[in-house]
């Protein structure tokens, strides 16, 4: 516990610090939008989305995340228009962001293409009550500037922009986050800029079974992150995959999804990640679920009933 503490406490120092600031997600696949603004509305429905994150169970003040994100396509504005938040917490940091998103919609070979702008606020928090060294140690409370004695918060200009394009088999976005790498001088902080890379393909196996591998890679020019995922779906109705974040987890992961007689989808997944680095030997594991439905405003065809006058 005390190992945990340690290494919560120095990667959450936030002096003059540039570390790796944007959350992290196993379902990723299903939450474009929150990183990408190309996204919105490129599935053609209205969609909510809903996400959330424990991280590394089992110890106070563990990272956790929760996200929400709606969008819907626009014709008059010939593309999309999409709202994200996301609330990310890591012992006594806390962050909060909110964005809106439009998606500029173009067709380009045999799919769409959509470029995209977000913009909002992200407001960061410090709790004044963090995770103090062990006994015997030499540190003073507020012998170290860059250590709060008092809660301190700061709000700075948040804005994005990516490119998604679309198929019927594969997709694939480019992003980058915190364009500007704003400054919250109150707080002594600058958000660090992220660029985000998405790529999926779907191959239908057989008439039962599709065969879905997604790619993930984020990065904020001083680290970066690589997910790989893999999951089949069986019979349009449940699936089952793996992903391996390089270095860090393995997630196995399960969902269930239902589509209704007037075009909605409904969609539901866990994953469970095991993490192996060091962290692993303090931690019982996180757990990522996700909650997904779209639809359509327009109503789905009708048949019309005609009468044979033999039979009248």
């Amino acid at each position: 516990m005390k190992i945990y503490a340690y290494i919560i406490a120095l990667g959450s120092l936030f002096g003059t610090c540039f570390a790796q600031q944007d959350y992290q997600l196993t379902h990723y696949m299903f939450d474009n939008l929150s990183f990408n603004p190309g996204y919105a509305g490129m599935n053609n429905n209205i969609c909510g989305t809903m996400i959330t994150r424990e991280q590394w169970t089992g110890f106070s003040g563990n990272p956790s995340t929760k996200l929400l994100n709606v969008h819907s396509p626009i014709e008059m504005l010939r593309g999309g228009l999409g709202f994200s938040y996301i609330n990310d917490q890591l012992g006594f940091e806390s962050n909060n962001i909110a964005r809106l998103s439009y998606s500029y919609h173009m067709g380009l070979g045999a799919g769409k293409l959509g470029i995209g702008l977000s913009a909002g606020i992200l407001q960061k928090s410090f709790n004044a009550t963090w995770i103090t060294p062990e006994q015997g140690s030499s540190y003073v409370h507020g012998d170290d500037n860059s250590i709060p004695l008092d809660n301190a918060s700061g709000i700075s200009p948040d804005i994005n922009l990516g490119v998604f394009y679309k198929t019927e088999e594969l997709y694939l976005g480019i992003s980058t986050t915190h364009l500007g790498g704003f400054s919250m001088n109150s707080l002594n902080v600058q958000n660090v800029h992220h660029y985000w890379i998405t790529a999926g393909y779907k191959y239908i196996v057989n008439p039962d079974f599709t065969l879905r591998p997604n790619l993930l890679i984020k990065s904020d020019a001083a680290s970066t992150i690589m997910d790989l995922n893999v999951n089949v779906l069986y019979r349009n109705m449940a699936w089952g995959g793996l992903t391996y974040r390089i270095g860090d987890e393995i997630a196995p992961m399960v969902g269930y999804q239902h589509s209704f007689s007037d075009g909605s989808t409904l969609r539901i997944g866990y994953a469970y990640g095991i993490t192996t680095s060091v962290i692993g030997d303090y931690s019982s594991g996180s757990h990522d679920i996700m909650l997904n439905y779209c639809f359509s405003l327009a109503k789905p065809p009708t048949l019309e009933k005609s009468k044979n006058p033999r039979f009248l």
